[in-house]
């Protein structure tokens, strides 16, 4: 059982969030896509900022095919406490032309953020750059494969919160060997 939450554990830190209360951890200063003609889609994402400035930017290129249609994408940027701190949005260009937007916010002590990103009809690719004082967390480690025996320290508790709200704890002392199956 632990073995296989270990494993799965890069899996689930890779996904995009919809859900505000759970947004995914930045472990890059990029985040980039594609939104649909029809997209109603939020992504919900954190990151550290501060003390310092955090600059923006943002990049739009609409995918429509039609020289009349352009794409719009919106970043909304909330404190841990979910209150708005900034927010802006940038169309592309007709015919698929790609525009840039960069807003820069400052920030007096360090701070969590969530960075909501949502689209207007028309599809487009976007890209989004954080930069200043930006801390995003390490990227999760690739999944080990099958088979293979898990380097775990020789002391320590381990603690595994489980999807159903339980924890179980292994004493890492007691561990001749894990892998996974």
């Amino acid at each position: 059982m632990v073995v296989l939450v270990l494993w799965l554990l890069p899996v689930f830190a890779a996904a995009q969030s919809k859900d505000k209360n759970k947004p995914t951890p930045i472990t890059s200063t990029e985040v980039s896509g594609t939104s649909g003609k029809q997209d109603n889609r939020e992504f919900y994402y954190s990151f550290t900022v501060g003390p310092g400035e955090l600059v923006v930017t943002l990049d739009v290129e609409g995918l429509s095919g039609r020289v009349d249609r352009e794409s719009l994408v919106r970043l909304t940027f909330y404190d841990q406490d979910f209150h708005e701190v900034g927010k802006f949005q940038r169309k592309s260009g007709l015919n698929g032309e790609s525009k840039r937007q960069i807003e820069k916010y400052n920030f007096s002590k360090e701070t969590l953020l969530v960075m909501r990103v949502t689209f207007e009809p028309g599809a487009s690719k976007y890209k989004v750059r954080l930069g200043g004082s930006v801390s995003v967390e390490e990227p999760a480690s690739p999944p080990v494969p099958s088979g293979e025996v898990l380097k775990l320290p020789k002391v320590g508790i381990l603690t595994i919160k489980m999807r159903d709200g339980s924890v179980r704890t292994i004493n890492l002392s007691e561990v001749q060997e894990a892998n996974i199956k």
